[in-house]
């Protein structure tokens, strides 16, 4: 059970990372709303538009369980994409101000949600039904990762420590498991973690270095890696 002390905590977490990421949009000219995003085939708009998406999908999912039935993230795959194609041609004033529209609605969903239905379902993309709880750490992630995509000056170096500290073990269990992911044993300040047999190379920095590496942010350029050789790359977390 979700208790409220957690859902208060996850709150002002995910209000910080939203206030973040709205200072970053608020400097962005017309221009670099159109730039290059560090997602491939993405420009900066269809990150905010996608975070905007994702927002609303959420809000949705919480507005479903309050009226007791078990709510749809997105209609579908090609509806999500179609979305946020479509949003991604709009002026950046227009985009920004989606965004700030759809964080603001999913805010007043969170805290208007009763205690007692966080645990109620909700049916997220791919036919996953899981407690609506998630949507606060779920979106928190989404903003803090594609914050980072942006590429306008907001750095894993700045990700919050307990997001990387939690982050970095999630990504770790999500891989131990894949035959497809490196068996290399991941070596944080906090924590050793060990994927598949961890026999390649074991690897060792800063939790954000490591986090970024893994989530196909960087190459690993600031990391440690013994054996001496390349650090081969993740798949993604799908």
């Amino acid at each position: 059970m979700h208790s409220p002390d957690q859902i208060r905590g996850q709150r002002e977490q995910i209000g910080a990372s939203i206030r973040r990421v709205l200072e970053t949009v608020a400097t962005l000219d017309e221009q670099e709303f159109s730039a290059p995003s560090g997602l491939p085939g993405w420009t900066r708009a269809h990150v905010l538009t996608h975070l905007a998406r994702a927002s609303d999908a959420r809000a949705g999912l919480l507005a479903a369980a309050r009226e007791g039935v078990v709510g749809r993230q997105y209609p579908s795959e090609d509806a999500r994409a179609r979305d946020i194609e479509a949003g991604a041609r709009r002026p950046g004033p227009a985009v920004r101000a989606d965004l700030e529209d759809a964080f603001a609605r999913f805010l007043t969903a969170v805290d208007g949600h009763p205690a007692d239905l966080w645990e109620a379902e909700g049916e997220w993309l791919g036919g996953r039904r899981q407690p609506v709880h998630r949507v606060v750490p779920g979106l928190r992630r989404e903003i803090e990762y594609h914050h980072v995509d942006l590429g306008a000056g907001y750095r894993p170096a700045d990700w919050p420590e307990d997001f990387t500290q939690e982050e970095l073990g999630r990504v770790a269990r999500s891989m131990s498991g894949r035959t497809d992911a490196p068996p290399v044993t991941i070596v944080a300040p906090h924590a050793t973690m060990r994927i598949g047999d961890g026999t390649l190379a074991a690897v060792t920095g800063a939790a954000p270095d490591l986090l970024a590496w893994m989530t196909g942010r960087s190459g690993g350029e600031p990391l440690d890696v013994t054996p001496p050789g390349d650090l081969p790359p993740f798949p993604p977390l799908g």
